[in-house]
């Protein structure tokens, strides 16, 4: 019997029909490839045989990486969103192809990648992050896995290469630089970036999210907003131009989507301020105001504030970390923010203050004093 996920049907007629995606998909006669057979195990079997044959058409005579990256980006251009597919045909402009084109797939080994990491931190004139260097790395090994299973190529996979744990330290705003924001912001509330900004300071919602957010997505009787979109400029795919354009999208994950209850000490605030329809924050030239004009405005307005710069997504780390402050468990906090789990908010967004350090040295108090009454 066929399994689920297998695309191997019994047709009206009695025959058995299965599907399999074609590794090249042909202008003419679409993305997958239709077998036929008296029963199922015929066509199971067909399908398995058609499976290995682009590996005796192309891997025997060992693909280089730049053709791996393209049967790659080609087959999953249709399953991944715009901004996934830029980023991947980025990096492998960028990085991936420069030095590693050439390089026949069976010739990439640890050492190679180890190799390849060094030459992207030294070649563009910039250091790049562990993190980034990781990511571009697990990626040539991704191209490799999907080559190797795809094709049946006969290619081992290389170990990624070991990066020491040298993160950047986030630099959070501090409450008086948060003060004074929010001081600006009450005093200019009629303005609706003023209104976005502090939204975005007490439920900690993203830039994307906020630029997407509607009056309609509040519900006032509850107390709830509801992140359902997210508005995102990207580079338009295959464009020599590299010219952008700004798309509305679903949220990053399934969790990002999500009710977030507003804080009573906001919520009239905001309502005295409630439009009937529209965006909450609007643009000059459209009914929405993208995130590259939002960050622009918030950069003047912290300059008006008299305060040093920083990125608005700091906003967000300072919402994390205020929460933590005053008690809110992990489990509730990550599903605010709309992490996938907690460990993201654990490791990324959770920045002890230096007075919250301090109450929890003074825990050893009580070990202090009995010592000393023990001693006497």
């Amino acid at each position: 019997m066929p399994k689920r996920g297998e695309n191997i049907y019994k047709r009206k007629d009695g025959r058995w029909e299965g599907r399999v995606r074609k590794p090249e998909p042909s202008e003419t006669g679409g993305k997958y490839k239709y077998i036929y057979g008296r029963t199922y195990k015929e066509v199971k079997e067909k399908m398995e045989v058609y499976k290995k044959e682009p590996f005796r058409k192309t891997c025997l005579h060992a693909w280089n990486m730049r053709e791996a990256v393209e049967a790659w980006l080609k087959y999953g251009k249709a399953d991944w969103k715009p901004t996934t597919y830029r980023t991947y045909r980025q990096i492998a402009e960028k990085y991936i192809v420069p030095f590693l084109g050439n390089m026949k797939i069976d010739r990439i080994t640890a050492y190679t990648l180890d190799h390849f990491r060094r030459q992207i931190n030294s070649g563009n004139g910039r250091y790049l992050s562990n993190n980034y260097q990781f990511y571009i790395c697990s990626l040539v090994r991704r191209i490799l896995m999907y080559t190797r299973e795809r094709y049946n190529c006969d290619i081992s996979l290389p170990v990624l290469p070991v990066f020491q744990n040298k993160k950047g330290r986030i630099e959070l705003p501090g409450e008086k630089t948060l003060a004074a924001l929010e001081n600006y912001l009450l005093e200019n509330i009629e303005e609706d970036t003023c209104v976005g900004i502090i939204i975005a300071l007490y439920t900690g919602i993203r830039i994307g999210e906020l630029c997407a957010l509607t009056w309609e997505d509040i519900d006032w009787e509850e107390g709830i907003l509801q992140v359902k979109k997210n508005l995102q400029r990207i580079r338009e795919a295959d464009n020599l131009e590299n010219r952008t354009k700004v798309i509305m999208l679903d949220p990053k994950t399934a969790d990002s989507m999500r009710f977030i209850p507003i804080p009573p000490a906001i919520s009239g605030l905001l309502q005295a301020q409630k439009r009937k329809t529209g965006f909450i924050i609007s643009g000059r030239k459209n009914a929405w105001a993208d995130p590259r004009t939002v960050q622009y405005r918030f950069k003047k307005i912290l300059q008006k504030c008299g305060v040093e710069y920083f990125n608005f997504h700091m906003l967000r780390h300072a919402f994390a970390t205020r929460c933590v402050a005053m008690g809110f468990d992990i489990k509730s906090l990550s599903e605010i923010l709309g992490h996938s789990n907690v460990q993201i908010t654990m490791s990324l967004y959770v920045h002890p203050t230096i007075q919250q350090k301090k109450k929890l040295m003074d825990r050893f108090t009580p070990y202090v004093d009995s010592a000393y009454t023990l001693i006497l």
